[in-house]
């Protein structure tokens, strides 16, 4: 289990005992954010940026920044996160190579839901809008 806070940190729990296991440090701004799967934790935050976690080590393993606005969500999916911003975008990364693979526009408002199944991107943004 992992958290997300307006601290700046998230939070690895030990879900049967609510023990806290790790706290994860990296972003300048709150961290709005988070989606687990496998070994990678991604996080989203208001420093407009997505940190790539190595789960188990609990370190840094990349920083993805081309964001021009707070990031409200990410998701993961193999090797492609995908994050939603203020900036009223979404972005495809690929997580391997820390890179951008798309930057999806049309909404008129942030993108404050992310999803990534198969080949498909789903988002959700705060002008009432969805998107495939």
């Amino acid at each position: 289990l992992v958290t997300a806070s307006d601290d700046k940190t998230l939070i690895v729990w030990d879900g049967a005992t609510g023990q806290q296991l790790k706290q994860l440090r990296g972003h300048d701004g709150g961290v709005n954010a988070v989606a687990w799967k496998g070994d990678q934790i991604v996080s989203g935050a208001g420093d407009k940026s997505v940190i790539v976690w190595d789960a188990a080590a609990g370190q840094q393993a990349s920083k993805l920044e081309g964001h021009e606005g707070t990031v409200y969500s990410v998701a993961v999916e193999g090797s492609r996160i995908v994050s939603g911003s203020g900036d009223e975008t979404a972005v495809v990364w690929d997580a391997v190579g820390a890179q951008p693979r798309a930057q999806l526009a049309g909404h008129g408002g942030a993108v404050l839901a992310a999803a990534s199944a198969g080949s498909a991107v789903a988002t959700a943004a705060s002008d009432a809008t969805g998107a495939i």
